[in-house]
C-alpha cells in the first residue's frame, strides 16, 4: 500500500521519485487512496450501509445485528488497510469457539467482506483480504416434508385447539375455533407460499374464478413494526390452486370485511397477522398436539409442497416458478436430492420409448 506522501519535498528529484512510484503503482493496479485507506472499518461500514438503497427492512435489521454483534466490536476502530487475512482467520476461530453456528459465522464474514469490497471499489484497498477465508462447513440440508396425514393432523389441531376451562364454573370466553388457520396450513402445504407471502396475501390477489393466487407483496415484522415489501426475489408470480382450496377460500373470503385490500389471513384478535405471535400461540402448540417432531417449522410446509410436486412428476422449471425461486439452480440445489426417487419411473419410460 502506498503511504501518504509529504506535502513538500526537499529537492525536485525527491518529488519526481515519489511521483514515479505513484505512477508505477497505478500501472500495476496496486495504488490506494492514502486518506481513505486510513479510515476505520466503522466509517466504511456506515458508508456501505448508506449505499444499500433497495434492502428490505428485515435484511437491514439482519446486517445491523451482525455489525453490532460481530463485526464492529472486533474491527470498528481498525483502519481499513490494517485488516489482514490472518487476523480475519483468527477472528473466525474466535467466533466458532463461542459455539456460533456455521451459518452465523459465514454471515458475519460475509458482512465484513461486503464492507471491504466497498473499500476496494473506492480505491482504499488493493484486494479484499476476506477472499478464501476458511469458514465452517454448513450442515447438509435437513428437509423433512410432511405426509398428507401429518398435514391433515396439523390443520385439525390448529383449527380446533383445546378449550381452556374458566375458573369458578364460568364459561370459557374468547374464540375456540380457527378454521382460517386450518385453511392456512393446507394452503401452505399445497402452494408452497412463504410465511410472509401468506401473511401479506390480500383479497384482491385471490382470483377465485381462475383458481389463482397472485403473489405481489409480503408482510414482515421487524422489531415490532410491520412492513409491506415485494416478494423475496422482487418478482410477482401467479400460483394455481387445486379446486378444493379454491372452494375453501371462497367460503372464507365471503365472511371477511375490509374489501379487496383486506388481508386474507388475520390475527385471531383482528388486524394483520403478526407472524411470530401466530407461530408461538397457534402453530407450535398445534405441532405438539398433532404428534409431529418438535423441530417441525412452518417452512416445512413449503418443502412439503415441493416434495408433492416432485412426486407427481412436475418439471423442475414448473416447481421453480411456483415456489418463486430466483433460478433453477436454487430449486435443484434445494430439492435435487428428492429427484433420484423418480429414476425408476424415468428408466421405465425410456425403456418403453425405445422398445415400442
Amino acid at each position: 500500500m502506498l503511504r501518504p506522501g509529504p506535502r513538500t519535498f526537499r529537492t525536485k528529484g525527491m518529488a519526481e521519485q515519489w511521483l514515479a512510484g505513484v505512477e508505477a503503482d497505478l500501472v500495476r493496479g496496486s495504488w490506494t487512496a492514502p486518506a481513505a485507506s486510513l479510515e476505520t472499518v466503522a466509517v466504511w461500514a456506515e458508508r456501505w450501509m448508506a449505499s444499500k438503497l433497495n434492502l428490505k427492512p428485515n435484511t437491514t435489521a439482519d446486517y445491523s445485528k451482525r455489525l453490532r454483534t460481530y463485526v464492529l466490536p472486533k474491527w470498528g476502530d481498525t483502519p481499513i488497510s490494517k485488516v489482514t487475512r490472518g487476523d480475519i482467520q483468527h477472528w473466525v476461530q474466535d467466533i466458532v469457539s463461542t459455539g456460533a453456528s456455521a451459518s452465523t459465522v459465514r454471515h458475519a464474514v460475509g458482512t465484513l467482506s461486503r464492507i471491504l469490497n466497498e473499500a476496494v471499489i473506492a480505491g482504499a484497498l488493493v484486494a479484499n483480504p476476506c477472499l478464501r477465508i476458511s469458514t465452517p462447513r454448513l450442515p447438509s440440508s435437513d428437509i423433512t416434508p410432511l405426509t398428507v396425514e401429518q398435514v391433515k393432523a396439523l390443520a385439525h389441531q390448529i383449527e380446533n385447539p383445546p378449550v381452556k376451562p374458566a375458573g369458578k364454573g364460568a364459561r370459557p370466553s374468547g374464540r375456540h375455533h380457527f378454521p382460517e388457520y386450518g385453511l392456512l396450513v393446507r394452503l401452505a402445504a399445497c402452494s408452497g407460499l412463504r410465511a410472509a407471502e401468506l401473511a401479506g396475501l390480500k383479497i384482491n390477489a385471490v382470483d377465485l374464478d381462475n383458481g389463482v393466487l397472485r403473489v405481489t407483496e409480503t408482510l414482515s415484522e421487524v422489531r415490532g413494526k410491520l412492513y409491506t415489501v415485494p416478494p423475496k426475489t422482487y418478482q410477482g408470480r401467479a400460483v394455481p390452486l387445486p379446486d378444493f382450496l379454491v372452494e375453501e377460500l371462497r367460503k372464507h373470503i365471503a365472511q371477511l370485511d375490509g374489501g379487496g385490500n383486506g388481508y386474507v389471513f388475520r390475527a385471531s384478535e383482528g388486524g394483520p397477522l403478526r407472524w411470530q405471535n401466530f407461530y408461538n400461540k397457534h402453530f407450535k402448540p398445534a405441532v405438539a398436539r398433532a404428534g409431529l417432531p418438535d423441530t417441525t417449522r412452518f417452512h416445512d410446509l413449503r418443502h412439503t409442497a415441493a416434495a408433492a410436486m416432485i412426486a407427481v412428476g412436475a418439471h423442475p422449471r414448473a416447481i421453480m416458478e411456483r415456489l418463486g425461486h430466483s433460478s433453477i439452480t436454487v430449486t435443484l440445489g434445494t430439492y435435487g436430492h428428492l429427484l433420484p426417487s423418480l429414476d425408476e419411473e424415468l428408466t421405465r419410460k425410456l425403456d418403453a420409448h425405445w422398445t415400442t
